[in-house]
């Protein structure tokens, strides 16, 4: 059905509902599957203009990475416990364009992501990653709305 599956997590109560939406359906074929997880250009760590010393001077950066790859090598776990044999990574910097940008790199067929809740400030303050997926992805997202 999909050749190309890009699951996108970020470690909330929605996650495991995301993965098992993924697991589903990534049981009919044999995809590629990627399991994404964005990382604020804020907290990333080792991008060209750090020195190594600047890492031990920026803790949470580093808790950020360590978090964010957690997410992701769970995830991992729970698609391999599944069956599903995939491919995890980390991206840095906005999470709707970032995510577009890595399903357009990876060729994806189809976008599996969640949708939290946000207040109409944080609509307005942060704007809804899956909207903006939804409205620039050049494949189908399913977005997740259980969990929330």
């Amino acid at each position: 059905m999909f050749d190309v599956i890009l699951v996108a997590v970020d470690g909330s109560t929605q996650t495991p509902q995301v993965i098992k939406l993924a697991s589903q359906i990534a049981r009919y074929g044999k995809p590629d599957v990627y399991v994404t997880c964005c990382i604020d250009e804020s907290y990333a760590l080792a991008n060209q203009h750090e020195q190594p010393g600047d890492i031990l001077e920026y803790p949470a950066a580093a808790a950020e990475q360590d978090s964010a790859t957690a997410v992701v090598e769970n995830a991992l776990r729970q698609l391999a416990e599944a069956g599903i044999t995939a491919r995890g990574n980390l991206v840095v910097g906005s999470a709707g364009e970032t995510l577009v940008s890595e399903a357009k790199s990876k060729k994806a067929s189809v976008i599996v992501m969640g949708h939290r809740q946000l207040t109409a400030f944080g609509r307005i303050l942060k704007g809804s990653v899956s909207a903006e997926v939804v409205a620039n992805a050049h494949c189908p997202v399913l977005v997740e709305v259980r969990g929330n």
